[in-house]
């Protein structure tokens, strides 16, 4: 996805209107992912920009989590789909995340976000929250196989985090 050159100003526009990839590309990433299905068994989606809005600071403006509207509208396609795996940069730390949704039959979709392969360490200034605070309600089977559990499930968390060292992939 290019999330730069159709990207809606943060500042000048209204929440709802906001757009990181402009219609035309939208709708072809709409198109795509019904196109492929059924036909690959994964489908991985490149964005230059985090799309979890677990990263802090700059990436609030800079990244995905600035455009909830029509990243919501992404996601909810993104969890229509089988082994969608989201590959985003731009942080200079290594982040797995994963996407739930309260809906059941929903696919869990996945982010890998590094870059670059080789950095320098930054020890003192790491920018990932281990999860959101937006959550849902969902029923889990207890360990007995009988029994049944209410958990509240985030809609982002992080499955593995490496800040640390001059290597993040």
């Amino acid at each position: 996805m290019d999330t730069r050159r159709y990207r809606s100003p943060v500042d000048d526009s209204e929440l709802v209107y906001r757009t990181m990839l402009g219609e035309e590309q939208l709708y072809a990433l709409h198109n795509w992912l019904s196109a492929v299905n059924s036909t690959a068994s994964f489908k991985f989606v490149v964005t230059s920009v985090p799309f979890t809005s677990l990263w802090t600071h700059d990436a609030q403006i800079d990244g995905w989590a600035a455009y909830p509207v029509e990243k919501a509208s992404l996601l909810e396609a993104f969890h229509s789909v089988p082994n969608v795996i989201l590959i985003s940069g731009d942080r200079h730390e290594f982040a797995a995340i994963e996407f739930s949704s309260p809906n059941p039959s929903s696919h869990v979709v996945r982010e890998l976000s590094t870059s670059p392969l080789s950095m320098f360490y930054i020890p003192f200034y790491h920018t990932l929250k281990p999860q959101s605070v937006e959550t849902f309600s969902r029923n889990v089977t207890g360990t007995d196989g009988n029994s049944t559990e209410v958990v509240e499930v985030p809609y982002e968390k992080a499955i593995k985090y490496i800040p640390h060292g001059n290597a993040k992939w």
